[in-house]
């Protein structure tokens, strides 16, 4: 009898929790591959690839890429369980997302907050479109925020365990591994220093001696993370991991010496256009009410700047900058709602005076209708229609316009297979990497591919090569895998047998018939 009352009090603690979590994977779980593979997807599912085919050789074969490799190694198992590899991928970062929420509704705790801002911290994660998108992707950047998301409730805690020392060592080491987990994920959590130092503010900004003690334990922590990164060391292509840095940022030389911020500064507006669609416009005003805020000042203070200090050297230095490069900032923008909300829904009931609950009560439907609003188209056209999901321009252009996009990938893949199955086929595609060929690889892993050859031949395709010519000269069928914007070869228009669509008429993905062209 005590066991089923304990187990039934166990279920009444929990229940939220569970309908949340069931909620999180049915929005998240159904459709998962709706959207065709993104590049980058297609790459770490191809390296995962390699190394089930041979781990002792491509174990740390991202860092050749300039990529840290835990991303790739916690999808092998996955691509065990899904004959769909795209799929297998994607369902590791969903329940990245599942633990994101968990400990989104911790950080809201240690900060302050109380049951309902905990709730709505974790609701946030599941629907704004932000995480939405992300923790359904096969990409770095949410793994990266989970880890960033543990280092700072370790420092937190590290902080407030001021007089414990079995807990000082705990939250050290705790706050160090996952800050090293995080660099392991993606090299730009090395923009989060600056943002964990500033937390050594908590609890009281005009403490100078707590604020050193605090400088010298998160010090420490961020040392256990770099020592953690520097194991990568041991494997000597380690020096790669920065080799392409240059291709994302500009020098420091370049930025501040030669004038380059006047021109990077520039693309503020672009990147606030980012946040108001994928975070929504309540929730970023909703942090900056809290600034305002005479319960929690501080902490919303530390949630504002905090997102502020991390923005700034990708704004100011950002050669190239996409979206999903600021995801981290959602962790302080997310709370900050929460917590917000928390304050709105407490003045409603604690105001006396008509006029001012019912001016509360209309700010709470108003932010609360726009959230769930903007979250629900979001979610839906992820769904049911992701050629039309509501994305800003330059993530249109990755996800849907440009080579970066699958569309066709899987269908030229499945096309492959049943040419295979009684002839011979060697396949030219477009690029060398990415989604050709990378894309098509990663579709014929596990398959019979003893009559298939397929190699990347680069891009725009203005010919092709000889190497490739000679090697598939002796197949049956020989065909070429190309964007339509990016074949320079005249090639009679009867010789076109596939052609696949992306939205908006972008350019397509054809399947070119070249077997004369080759043996002739």
């Amino acid at each position: 009898m005590k066991t089923k009352i304990k187990i039934l009090n166990y279920l009444k603690r929990h229940a939220i929790a569970c309908l949340y979590a069931i909620f999180y994977l049915f929005i998240h779980l159904l459709n998962l591959t709706a959207l065709p593979v993104f590049a980058d997807e297609s790459i770490y599912i191809r390296w995962t690839q390699l190394i089930i085919d041979d781990w002792q050789q491509y174990l740390f074969f991202p860092l050749n890429d300039g990529k840290t490799p835990l991303h790739i190694w916690l999808q092998l198992p996955l691509q065990f369980l899904f004959s769909d590899q795209l799929y297998a991928a994607r369902v590791s970062s969903v329940f990245v997302g599942l633990i994101q929420m968990g400990v989104m509704a911790l950080l809201a705790k240690e900060l302050g907050g109380k049951k309902k801002s905990q709730y709505l911290a974790a609701l946030l994660t599941a629907i704004l479109p932000f995480w939405y998108f992300h923790h359904r992707m096969a990409l770095m950047d949410g793994l990266l925020t989970l880890f960033l998301s543990l280092t700072l409730l370790g420092v937190i805690r590290l902080i407030k365990a001021r007089k414990n020392k079995i807990l000082d060592i705990r939250y050290l080491i705790l706050a160090g591994l996952f800050f090293g987990l995080s660099l392991l994920s993606k090299l730009p959590a090395v923009l989060f220093i600056p943002v964990l130092l500033f937390w050594s503010l908590i609890p009281n900004p005009t403490d100078f001696k707590r604020i050193f003690i605090n400088l010298v334990k998160i010090s420490l922590a961020i040392f256990i993370g770099l020592l953690i990164f520097l194991s990568l060391k041991l494997h000597p292509a380690f020096g790669q991991l920065f080799a392409r840095g240059s291709d994302f940022l500009f020098p420091a030389k370049e930025i501040f010496l030669q004038g380059k911020w006047l021109m990077t500064i520039r693309n503020l507006p672009s990147y606030l256009s980012y946040f108001s669609r994928y975070l929504t416009l309540p929730v970023l005003l909703l942090s900056i009410y809290g600034l305002f805020s005479k319960n929690n000042k501080g902490v919303f203070h530390l949630l504002f700047w905090s997102a502020v200090i991390f923005i700034f050297p990708i704004a100011i230095m950002g050669r190239v900058v996409y979206p999903r490069y600021f995801l981290p900032i959602s962790i302080f923008f997310t709370i900050s709602a929460a917590l917000a909300l928390e304050e709105l829904i407490n003045k409603i009931k604690s105001k006396k005076n008509i006029k001012f609950k019912t001016l509360y009560a209309i700010l709470l439907a108003i932010f609360s209708a726009v959230i769930i609003q903007n979250s629900s188209f979001f979610i839906l056209y992820s769904l049911f229609s992701a050629n039309n999901i509501p994305f800003v321009a330059a993530d249109k252009v990755q996800y849907l316009h440009e080579w970066s996009s699958g569309h066709g990938i899987k269908e030229s893949s499945n096309f492959i297979k049943l040419q295979a199955k009684t002839k011979k086929i060697a396949i030219a595609t477009e690029g060398s990497f990415g989604t050709l060929p990378d894309g098509i690889l990663m579709y014929l892993h596990r398959s019979n591919v003893d009559n298939i050859y397929v190699e990347g031949i680069g891009y725009p395709v203005k010919s092709i090569p000889e190497k490739f010519m000679n090697r598939a000269k002796d197949f049956d069928k020989i065909y070429l895998i190309v964007n339509s914007h990016r074949l320079e070869i005249p090639i009679a228009q009867n010789k076109l047998i596939k052609e696949y669509p992306r939205p908006n008429a972008a350019p397509t993905l054809q399947i070119w018939n070249i077997t004369n062209l080759i043996k002739n």
